[in-house]
């Protein structure tokens, strides 16, 4: 075979590969909230409070920061927006939570 149309088979078949890879790769999750709780709330950074607050499995929730009765939080897990949109949803209804403010994606 010459040796530049073996070249362009590789990298053509590289390519495909990558994009084949790439298009499979499930969607993610990634939002930093600032999320106001109810002040009997005792320790804001315990994971097993922040663990309490989601409702589907693969979230996780990472204390970044707090101001008074606002913790700021990273929210990452799987799935497509609406996914995104039902855990913070979900959030919201939480007894101990007054507020939640998506900041940015």
């Amino acid at each position: 075979m010459n040796p530049k149309a073996f070249l362009g088979a590789t990298l053509i078949a590289t390519a495909l590969a990558v994009g084949t890879a790439a298009a499979q790769a499930p969607p993610m999750c990634h939002r930093h909230l600032s999320v106001e709780l109810t002040p009997d709330v005792p320790n804001p950074r315990d994971l097993a409070f922040l663990s309490s607050l989601l409702t589907q499995p693969g979230f996780q929730l990472s204390w970044t920061g707090q101001n008074g009765s606002v913790v700021e939080l990273d929210l990452v897990g799987p799935g497509p927006d609406d996914q995104c949109r039902a855990v913070i949803a979900a959030m919201r209804k939480d007894g101990r939570v007054q507020s939640v403010t998506v900041t940015h994606n």
